[in-house]
């Protein structure tokens, strides 16, 4: 090979040894420490767990996510005493910070 091509080979070689290194590294989305996402997946858990045991909330179509000890809930239940009642829940649970209440109301129309 002339040094030309064999300089253009390595680079293109390079550039696709890099692509599955940049591709595996940026599919981690989070920069929290494992504490702490281990912390906020007990929390979520928590909050789903009684959810599912309070047969005034429709646990099957609410979606729980909590970042930093802030809980996230998403979704759509028959009325607002369900949503009120979910979030109370959720206050209700050992290491929440705050609860963000999303949940809507009512069909989807």
């Amino acid at each position: 090979m002339h040094r030309s091509s064999l300089s253009a080979f390595s680079i293109a070689l390079v550039a696709l040894c890099a692509v599955p290194v940049a591709v595996a590294t940026s599919s981690c989305s989070t920069t929290k420490p494992a504490k702490e996402q281990a912390r906020d997946s007990g929390i979520t858990a928590k909050v789903k767990a009684k959810f599912i045991a309070d047969p005034e909330v429709a646990s099957h179509n609410i979606s729980v996510e909590t970042s930093e000890g802030v809980v996230y809930l998403t979704g759509r239940v028959k009325d607002a005493r369900q949503r009120d009642e979910a979030e109370r829940l959720a206050r209700g649970v050992d290491g929440v910070v705050d609860v963000v209440n999303h949940i809507k109301v009512g069909d989807k129309t």
